[in-house]
């Protein structure tokens, strides 16, 4: 029997979501227009219907409220109660309690008291008739666990079993960690073709030389038998190739499958996650005696269940700063003009490969003189800045660590690190936050994250002499155009792009690089990005092209979130940097770079020597330092190293692991300091290594600083550097 009421919820589940949202559907063009005449019939209708299939589920609380909703609904109907906001606002309260009853019912909680709005229910309708809640044991708090709002099974539906999580996860990772070797076949397929190429053009000069050959009868019989040789292995080469391009297309076929299988088993509806949001914010108003209305959408969308999860308490802040900071009271809405209840919509929809989550509400909005007050008071802004500030960089400054407007501190609000941590999980997810004013009062929040993590479509550039990713949900364009196009004698350099004026920026310059100058004799290559609302155009070096690639977050791998998403591997094993947009696109009030002149000479930046065997190791210290304006020259060991020091050149510093062959860390640093051309010449050592026995060491050798990489902090790093330097 509990099996079938579990079904039974389970449909009705569905159900009563739609009455709801027809029922509140014309509830809202009333509000907005007094004069439309809604489906009178249609609404009650659809309330009988409810109380009908509340029967069959054995929800007494709702069988009544749906009752007395209906004498409401026949009452409008003879015309004895005029439909008007305050009739409105008593059926809203009612929707709101049947849909927090019903969660009850299903997911447990704190019981609902529902007897204040059925007496406003009965007052308007003029009975208080209808069938009394059976009195019964109480439900548990903690209802049998299922997916909520999960449709009854048919009897042919396929049977479902029940997997570990870290199960799925481990066969996620090893999907994950196919893409890239299929990348790499990709690679062997061209050296198949070179091969082919340099075999008959070899065949070609066998055949033109062939006949100038003075032939006995044994010179023949060799020449014979060279022939077969080289004739089998063209054969051979042939079939290997052929049987290469089978086996690459096979693997293409099923590993793609295999993919978008493990992306559609960690694909949730974000009904998981956010299905008692509406309720949490409803009780939440209540206790500060304020009056929601809570409008919640696309909770169908589906998305990563581990990005659906991590965004869950990100959201639940949000969405208490909204009613505890912009939500104002009854009275002080009624003052300003405003309906006595404010409005809280949370809407979730996917644009592109994008989740989007967006919060927004009708209160007070964010107050940018207490804002600038308080960036005065902590010493973030100096009085004259407060006062110049644009709006878009003071409203960035509630996401500082601690900022907070608020007076005193309650259990909901006034700490000031919320809406950080919020913007920190978000960063985590490669995506972005942000907010904004809405037009007409109030706040919207609104983020943006990869629908899923497994894998993201990305754009490759060419920057200097790295190669680096944007993910291209934020690339809008990707285009050449000639240099001339370029309206540079504006204080930011311009293109003309949709009837836009789009600012245009060297990426080099954003990344710390000495950018290029343009050159009026070749077409420039753009990306656009955007971010904010905002589009930018980057100048780049070269686009290389696109494909899907699996990200390793950036705090993972101990880059500046900020600035980049994180790391993908190339078709050769390396990573690459993979930029965060956002943290590209200049905050409003901010200068970009200047494109450089030809005129100018760069200023020469300090050449770091990174000595590591790792590749990977290699590459990512060489991708950070680049980034931030470095020049970089790797080594794979400490003997490598001293040859390069002998050769001479300006070498500024030196980046060193310890453990690698041939000659350690500790040999490397004893041969600098023990030189007296190099003795001078700054040493970090960045190890594996982390017992005080192996840090005593490194430092008595003469090591300037000493970096563990199991606590490896880039920030770290590159402050030691400047500091060195």
């Amino acid at each position: 029997m509990s099996d079938i009421r579990e079904r039974l919820l389970a449909a009705f589940e569905l159900e009563h979501k739609d009455h709801l949202a027809a029922i509140r559907e014309a509830l809202r063009a009333v509000e907005a227009d007094p004069g439309h005449s809604p489906d009178l019939a249609e609404i009650h209708r659809r309330a009988h219907s409810l109380k009908g299939a509340a029967r069959a589920v054995d929800l007494p609380d709702v069988e009544v409220l749906s009752h007395r909703l209906e004498a409401v609904f026949l009452a409008v109907q003879r015309g004895t109660v005029p439909f008007d906001t305050a009739v409105c606002a008593v059926v809203r309260r009612a929707l709101d309690a049947i849909e927090d009853v019903v969660a009850w019912a299903t997911r447990g909680g704190n019981p609902v008291e529902t007897a204040d709005v059925l007496a406003d229910l009965a007052r308007l309708g003029g009975e208080a008739g209808g069938p009394e809640p059976v009195r019964r044991q109480p439900r548990p708090e903690t209802p049998p666990e299922r997916r909520p709002a999960q449709r009854p099974p048919a009897e042919d539906a396929p049977s479902l079993v029940r997997i570990r999580a870290s199960g799925l996860e481990r066969l996620f990772t090893t999907a994950a960690g196919l893409l890239p070797e299929i990348e790499n076949q990709s690679a062997l397929v061209e050296q198949l073709h070179e091969l082919r190429g340099e075999w008959r053009a070899l065949e070609r000069s066998w055949r033109a030389v062939r006949p100038r050959v003075g032939q006995t009868d044994e010179t023949a019989a060799r020449m014979m038998s060279f022939e077969r040789r080289f004739r089998a292995l063209g054969a051979a080469l042939d079939s290997a190739h052929r049987a290469h391009d089978r086996h690459l297309w096979s693997l293409r076929r099923w590993s793609g499958g295999l993919q978008e299988e493990v992306r559609q088993l960690r694909m949730l509806p974000a009904e998981t996650q956010f299905s008692g949001l509406g309720r949490m914010i409803r009780e939440l108003s209540r206790t500060q005696g304020k009056e929601v209305e809570v409008d919640v959408r696309g909770l169908e969308t589906e998305a990563d269940r581990i990005v659906l999860q991590r965004l869950k308490d990100p959201i639940l802040h949000i969405a208490r700063n909204a009613v505890s900071h912009g939500v104002e009271t009854p009275r002080e809405r009624v003052v300003a003009g405003k309906r006595a209840a404010a409005t809280v919509r949370f809407e979730t929809s996917v644009v592109g490969s994008r989740l989007i989550l967006r919060l927004e509400d009708d209160g007070r909005g964010l107050n940018a003189e207490a804002i600038a007050r308080r960036a005065v008071e902590r010493g973030l802004l100096s009085e004259e800045e407060a006062a110049s500030a644009p709006p878009d960089r003071l409203l960035n400054l509630i996401f500082e660590p601690g900022f907070s407007t608020a007076d005193t501190t309650t259990e909901l609000a006034g700490r000031g690190m919320g809406l950080a941590i919020a913007r920190q999980e978000v960063a985590r997810l490669q995506g972005t936050l942000t907010v904004t004013e809405r037009p007409g009062g109030g706040t919207v929040v609104t983020i943006a994250v990869p629908l899923s993590l497994l894998s993201q479509r990305l754009v490759f550039i060419a920057v200097e002499d790295d190669i680096l990713a944007l993910p291209s949900a934020d690339v809008a364009r990707m285009l050449r155009v000639p240099a001339e196009e370029l309206f540079t004698d504006l204080a930011t350099p311009t293109i003309r792009l949709d009837e836009e004026d789009v600012p245009v920026a060297s990426l080099a310059g954003l990344l710390g690089y000495d950018p290029a100058p343009p050159d009026g004799a070749r077409k420039l290559a753009l990306a656009v990005v955007r971010a904010g609302g905002r589009r930018l155009a980057l100048l780049v070096e070269d686009l290389l092209g696109t494909r899907d690639g699996v990200v390793a977050a950036a705090d993972e791998v101990g880059i500046d979130p900020a600035r980049f998403l994180g790391t993908v591997l190339l078709d050769d094993g390396s990573p690459a940097l993979v930029l965060n947009a956002a943290g590209l696109t200049p905050q409003a009030g901010h200068a970009l770079p200047p494109l450089a002149r030809a005129e100018e000479t760069p200023k020469r930046r300090a050449h770091i020597l990174v000595v590591d065997d790792s590749i990977t190791t290699r590459t990512l210290e060489k991708s950070i330092l680049e980034a931030h304006g470095y020049r970089v020259t790797l080594c794979v060991d400490g003997r490598e190293a001293v040859e390069r020091l002998a050769e001479g050149g300006d070498v500024d510093l030196i980046i060193s692991d310890v453990e690698m062959p041939r000659m350690d860390g500790f040999a490397l640093l004893q041969a600098v300091k023990g030189n007296p051309l190099t003795s001078d010449l700054p040493v970090i050592l960045v190890t594996s290594r982390a017992s005080d026995e192996d840090r005593e060491r490194g430092l008595d050798l003469g090591a300037d600083a000493y970096i563990v990489k199991t606590r490896f902090d880039q920030n770290e790093l590159l402050a030691g550097i400047r500091r060195l330097l």
